[in-house]
């Protein structure tokens, strides 16, 4: 996506996102993907920078995917945004995040829940997850995620039941064992498809209601541990 800044037309400027600036592209575009306060509160209180490797520091405010190595990627921040807000992540809240990446998306699902509230965070890939232990660390007022090296397509069932489970990699579809850990009362589930789709799942009681987003291409999920 090219976005064109007006204020520098004429002046001989080149563009250059800013952190400054996404969170306005976030915010106030058009279809800007982040409108609820607290979700909007978290993505300006944590710097996507701050979870990015140095090689590719300076591409971390642009809005698109960036490969951070061994074919791992780091989702665009206006997809990003748009999956938190269809978690519906609250203060108090408990939330299971499967593929922790970098843990950027873990400790803004932390940050909304906060101190009375709990995230845990699995990836099956061990320098990834050793890579979010540090990232975590530069925020010390988020403590309330707990990070977790293990293959977690199935979930955490011993911690459930859940308000939000996300799921970072691309899937056919969760086994009735993950659906089963979200909260009766209302718990959702964010993945998304194979079939380039972002799919929203919500639970009320023993029925679960279905809501398809298309225009999504999410790596395909493997499975064991690395």
């Amino acid at each position: 996506m090219k976005i064109i800044d007006v204020k520098n037309l004429g002046t001989g400027k080149v563009f250059q996102w800013t952190r400054e600036y996404l969170f306005e592209f976030l915010t106030k575009s058009r279809n800007a993907p982040l409108y609820t306060p607290t979700v909007m509160a978290a993505f300006q209180h944590l710097d996507r920078r701050d979870f990015i490797p140095n090689e590719i520091k300076d591409k971390a405010y642009e809005d698109i995917e960036l490969e951070i190595g061994h074919n791992e990627h780091f989702t665009r921040p206006s997809t990003l945004a748009q999956v938190a807000e269809l978690i519906k992540p609250k203060a108090g809240g408990s939330y299971l995040d499967i593929g922790t990446g970098t843990g950027y998306f873990a400790m803004i699902l932390g940050f909304v829940a906060g101190s009375s509230g709990k995230v845990v965070t699995i990836e099956r890939i061990q320098w990834l997850w050793e890579l979010a232990r540090v990232n975590s660390t530069k925020y010390k007022d988020i403590n309330n995620v707990t990070f977790l090296y293990r293959n977690g397509i199935e979930g955490l069932p011993q911690q459930a039941p859940y308000d939000g489970i996300h799921i970072s990699f691309a899937i056919e579809e969760p086994s009735d064992t993950l659906k089963m850990q979200l909260n009766p009362n209302g718990g959702i589930m964010v993945y998304p498809t194979t079939d380039n789709e972002i799919k929203v799942i919500e639970r009320m009681g023993d029925d679960y209601t279905e809501e398809i987003i298309p225009g999504f291409v999410f790596s395909e999920g493997k499975a064991g541990i690395a």
